[in-house]
């Protein structure tokens, strides 16, 4: 079986595994929550969500939750591709990573994505555009912000202006009761 993942600057060839529990908190305990750029980065609020710990999924998302300053935009950048890059080598997990600035909080996030309405605007700051998986000589794009409106803000930095449709946003990711609430990254335990 040939496996490769590329990611702007990270890359593997080690199939990552289902993420469980223990993988996380291993992960979370040994590497993530003392990252030196954590402290740099401490005005921002950091966030778990999507369906870990909650339904079987592939990946563990996790946000930033704020507006960055343009003078944290390559630590930012640095920080993601480490997280990225030691989650699939070290800990065989798919981290998602990025900084979301609307919704700017895990309250506005939880608030926004089960408001109820059409469309939720987001603007996120994420360090690749496109992300490719290979698999028994098969490519497959898992990822590609390009069909939004993007910008670069540094070297590997891009702010990406994108409009949900939430109802949309539920149906393609299966969520029966809507979408699960963040919660702050150092509160995981609570969800098992």
């Amino acid at each position: 079986m040939m496996f490769s993942l590329t990611q702007n600057r990270v890359y593997t060839e080690k199939p990552f595994f289902f993420p469980t529990y223990e993988l996380f908190d291993r992960f979370y305990n040994e590497y993530f929550k003392s990252h030196p750029s954590l402290k740099k980065l401490n005005y921002f609020e950091v966030g778990l969500c999507g369906k870990f710990l909650r339904y079987l999924t592939w990946d563990i998302d996790i946000r930033l939750m704020g507006s960055p300053k343009e003078s944290d935009y390559d630590i930012i950048a640095d920080f993601f591709r480490d997280v990225i890059n030691t989650g699939l080598n070290k800990y065989r997990i798919k981290v998602d990573i990025h900084c979301l600035s609307t919704p700017s909080s895990i309250k506005e996030f939880n608030s926004g994505f089960n408001s109820g309405s059409k469309y939720l605007y987001i603007t996120k700051y994420v360090d690749h555009l496109k992300q490719y998986v290979n698999y028994n000589q098969s490519y497959y794009r898992t990822t590609d912000y390009t069909k939004s409106k993007c910008s670069k803000v540094s070297d590997n930095l891009w702010m990406v202006n994108d409009c949900i449709n939430l109802q949309e946003y539920v149906n393609e990711k299966k969520y029966k009761e809507g979408v699960p609430n963040m919660v702050e990254i150092n509160k995981y335990k609570d969800l098992i």
